[in-house]
Parts: structure tokens; C-alpha cells; sequence
């Protein structure tokens, strides 16, 4: 007997799982609506480490409200710093830091809460907001932000709130309302609509405001320059929402793709050179307005007192000099 695909044995969990929860919903809707929420908080896990051969790598801990989360950096000069999605993993970034570190940039990515390598099984786009804000606040001055998917929402809502970057790019980025998040969520999972309003009224006790998680609400006052990538035939993420999202971000450049969905943007070497070439020189920015070095970014201001280990990652506390506990 051939063993199923991995796909195959994954929509066999989900048809299970939708017979399971309307049949609760049916017979115990608290309770429908409690294994419903946990659902929707816990994402898939994945342990994908960055994977950049010949690079000198560092991998060490930062803690931030949203709990102690795993982070990588490669190279020296002006700080990168990259958020995943829904799901994701900071491995996901992988085509985009050898090209970083070439160009000149140090390239940080991160597990967030509850993925890869961090602490936690559940969480939320508050986290990835905070883990964000959080990570950025040890490492900046932040040149350029990259995120994917709900990695590119939280990137939006953390410039709302202040974090201050020179540069945003942003790939098939989720901008909805909390309303249209669930509602997604539902219907994958087969929730009758009258659970759907309880799991809204619930987040709106929990959260309070639910319209400041919309990212179209968001960008209209932000001032970074962004660039968006999304593919017209992105089946997670539909193109009209990364769409919507460069058309109130004052400036944004809109790139449409075509036949790469919604994770190989990823992987594709013409995205991975357009966003070099928006984020600019990196000789350029460091630099002041007299051509004079500036100083260099706390991200790595000084080599470390032990030699990095090439082509794998230190995998103790990280790269010294920084005051990331």
C-alpha cells in the first residue's frame, strides 16, 4: 500500500475536524465555540532554520511581551529585520539573506510566538504586533522591514504605533478586519454563522477596538516608503487586499506576480532583487548627509568575542554586545 500524501492526509484531518465541530455546534455551542477559538489561535509549527551556506550566522534569544522568541542574524551594516506569516517560519527568508548580506545589510529574521523555535502554542496578531515593536526596539535603527502574509499586517500596524524604518516591503499582505479574518476561518472549519458573531464578540471582550487591527486602517498615516508584492492568483490572501493596501499607503508601489501564489514570492530571485533594489545601497546608508561614516548600527556594532561558525549557527546566547535579555 503506497503511504498518502502529506496533502491528502492533511484534508482528511480537516474533514474530520469540520464533522467534529459542526456536531458540537449542534449539540454544546459554548463548547463549539471554545475548541473553535483554540483553533484559531494555534498555528501549524514548523521548524525550518534559516538555511544560508558560508554565511557566519548567529542565533540567540530576544524576550518581548509576546514571550522569548528565537532569532537569527547574518552579515554586518544597516538591520533588515523580517517577519513571517501565519504559520510561517523565519527558514521562509532564506533566499533573501544571502543577497542581504552581499548587498551589505545585516539580515535579522524571527520566529514568532508560538512558531518555529519560540515559546508558546497559541497566538495573535497583538503578538506579532509586540514581538515586532519588541525585537525591533533591541536591534534598531531598523533600514528596511520585510514581511509576508500576517507577518506583512503586523509590520503595517508596528509602524502605526511608532517603529520607525526607512524602507517596508511587503508580500501578499493580509489587510481585512477581524470580522473578515474569522469569517474566513469559519467557513474553512464549517462554524455555522451564528458561532462566527459569538467568536467576534468574544475577541471584541478580549481585544476591546478591533478595528485597530485592520491594516487599510492603518497605512493612510504612515510615511515609510513600501513596496507591496502580490500575486493575482493568491488563493490564501487575495490579490484585492494587497491591492487595497498600496492604494491608501501614501506612496506604496504595488508589483503584481503572476503564477507564484502566495509563498514562492519567497523564493523567486526576480522578488528577492526588486526589494534590493527599493531597499537601496546599503554603502549608501551608512553614511551621513557630509559623506562622513555614520555610526554603525547597534544591530552589530561590534564583532563578537567568539569567531561565528561558518555555514551553521551559534547556538548559544547569540551575537555579544547586545542587550537582548
Amino acid at each position: 500500500m503506497s503511504t498518502p500524501r502529506p496533502e491528502k492526509r492533511t484534508n482528511g484531518r480537516l474533514i474530520m475536524l469540520r464533522a467534529g465541530v459542526r456536531a458540537l455546534a449542534a449539540l454544546a455551542p459554548p463548547l463549539a465555540d471554545r475548541v473553535a477559538m483554540d483553533l484559531f489561535y494555534r498555528p501549524l509549527r514548523r521548524h525550518d532554520e534559516p538555511e544560508v551556506p558560508a554565511l557566519a550566522c548567529h542565533r540567540w534569544r530576544v524576550r518581548t511581551r509576546a514571550g522569548w522568541l528565537t532569532a537569527w542574524d547574518y552579515g554586518a551594516g544597516p538591520t533588515v529585520l523580517m517577519i513571517h506569516g501565519w504559520s510561517g517560519v523565519a527558514g521562509q527568508w532564506g533566499r533573501f539573506i544571502g543577497p542581504l548580506v552581499q548587498a551589505g545589510y545585516n539580515a535579522v529574521a524571527i520566529d514568532l510566538p508560538a512558531h518555529g523555535s519560540s515559546e508558546g502554542t497559541r497566538t495573535n496578531l497583538e503578538e506579532y504586533v509586540q514581538a515586532v515593536l519588541d525585537t525591533a526596539d533591541r536591534i534598531k535603527p531598523i533600514h528596511g522591514l520585510l514581511g509576508h502574509s500576517l507577518g506583512a499586517t503586523a509590520v503595517t500596524l508596528a509602524l502605526a504605533r511608532g517603529l520607525r524604518a526607512e524602507r517596508a516591503v511587503l508580500i501578499a499582505p493580509a489587510s481585512r478586519d477581524v470580522p473578515g479574518y474569522v469569517h474566513a476561518f469559519a467557513q474553512r472549519l464549517g462554524l455555522p454563522e451564528r458561532r462566527e458573531r459569538h467568536l467576534v464578540a468574544a475577541m471584541r471582550r478580549r481585544f476591546g477596538d478591533l478595528e485597530r487591527f485592520d491594516a487599510r486602517r492603518a497605512a493612510p498615516g504612515l510615511r515609510t516608503p513600501a513596496m507591496v508584492f502580490h500575486d493575482i492568483g493568491d488563493r490564501e490572501v487575495p490579490f484585492a487586499e494587497g491591492e487595497s493596501l498600496a492604494r491608501v499607503w501614501p506612496g506604496a508601489r504595488l508589483r503584481t506576480l503572476e503564477g507564484l501564489g502566495h509563498n514562492r514570492p519567497l523564493t523567486d530571485a526576480k522578488v528577492v532583487r526588486e526589494t534590493l533594489a527599493f531597499l537601496g545601497n546599503a554603502v549608501d546608508q551608512v553614511h551621513d548627509a557630509r559623506g562622513e561614516p555614520a555610526h554603525s548600527s547597534p544591530g552589530r556594532s561590534s564583532a563578537p568575542s567568539r569567531q561565528p561558525i561558518v555555514g551553521a549557527c551559534d547556538r548559544e546566547l547569540g551575537p555579544k554586545g547586545r542587550s537582548l535579555f
